[in-house]
């Protein structure tokens, strides 16, 4: 049904490309026509979203309005990439408004309400209100978190902690992590990781035998934590994403929102309610199955408005993208989905990619 739909839309835009197009090849017109055909069976669907963008979990105490407002109040928090968004002037008017964005509600158990919000309505609500919008480009970050307990006791926190004390650390830090939608993952500090990145790594912060001992989990972003006994609130910080390492100093709830902060910065889209347009071109597409991939992952950015193709030629596709915000942001959250590699110098109006094989 998805696909069907998505096909629609595909046929709509072809038909505006290729109108009255006298440039356009008959061997062009045939690549067109094979594809559509193709999407009909073979497009997949849209890229999934991080788990619980669009919903929050708060107390309730038979006031539903005052828990709608509640729940839309964190989960702008994550739309926005804003600690203080709830708390801000411009966004009251949509808070007070919270049952109108409702899709779901149910209560898990007593004094609690969960609730879910339609997430594209409040997106295109922030948007007219002048406020940023954080889609599902968010880096997942893998935590290494070495802790000097004291006594002789040395630990890294796994994703499967079971003493007490290192089960209370990552659970402050997943709590953290899903309060701003940032997808975390803990190492499983098997024998692999023991070897690989031994506590002594870790604390010393040897940066490049950690990277190579994350390699393993295919994240987009390291973040190391070293926690004194005595002293966990002034731990000290790494953050290794790309080329880039920032260090800090902090506990752990702080510091998993500040490499929030970071990833919303660079990734959250603001739109000054004028769409620019930008040619893009990805080369490489050897098949109708890397057509939808590539069509589906770009059409599911947040910077993206609207998406058309304009030319196939041989293995290369030229579209057409509308774009809220910049070219950079998109061409940012382009390098984080790992499809596409860049090809060549890019500019405000253009954009080149190939397929990564």
């Amino acid at each position: 049904m998805v696909a069907a739909r998505r096909a629609e839309s595909v046929i709509f835009y072809l038909t505006i490309a290729g109108a009255g197009g006298p440039a356009e090849s008959s061997l062009q017109r045939s690549r067109l026509i094979v594809l559509i055909a193709g999407l009909l069976l073979a497009l997949p669907g849209w890229a999934a979203r991080p788990q619980g963008l669009y919903s929050a979990e708060v107390e309730y105490e038979g006031n539903q309005q005052a828990a709608f407002e509640a729940a839309l109040g964190e989960v702008l928090v994550k739309l926005t990439g804003r600690r203080d968004a709830a708390a801000r002037a411009e966004v009251q008017p949509l808070i007070a408004s919270a049952a109108d964005y409702v899709q779901q509600f149910r209560s898990p158990s007593p004094g609690l309400l969960w609730v879910s919000f339609d997430g594209n309505s409040l997106a295109a609500r922030l948007t007219e209100l002048g406020q940023p919008v954080w889609g599902g480009e968010r880096p997942s970050t893998l935590l290494w978190l070495a802790v000097d307990a004291g006594g002789g006791r040395r630990f890294v926190v796994a994703s499967e902690a079971e003493a007490a004390d290192e089960a209370r650390l990552r659970q402050a830090a997943v709590d953290e992590a899903e309060r701003r939608g940032l997808p975390l993952v803990l190492p499983l500090v098997d024998a692999e990781d023991r070897a690989r990145a031994p506590f002594s790594e870790l604390w010393g912060g040897f940066d490049d035998a950690i990277l190579e001992a994350s390699r393993r989990y295919g994240v987009d972003a390291v973040l190391v934590g070293r926690l004194a006994a005595g002293d966990f609130d002034r731990g000290r910080w790494t953050l290794l994403a790309g080329d880039t390492a920032e260090r800090w100093t902090g506990g752990v709830a702080d510091s998993i929102g500040r490499v929030a902060d970071a990833f919303a910065s660079r990734y959250a889209v603001v739109s000054t309610g004028e769409s620019g347009a930008i040619r893009l071109v990805v080369s490489g597409v050897e098949s109708v199955e890397d057509y939808g991939r590539i069509s589906s992952f770009l059409g599911d950015l947040t910077a993206v408005q609207a998406l058309h193709l304009e030319t196939v030629q041989a293995d290369r596709i030229v579209y057409r993208v509308s774009l809220r915000g910049d070219a950079a942001v998109l061409d940012q959250a382009v390098r984080l989905g790992g499809l596409l590699e860049v090809d060549g110098p890019g500019s405000p109006t253009l954009l080149s990619y190939r397929v990564r094989r």
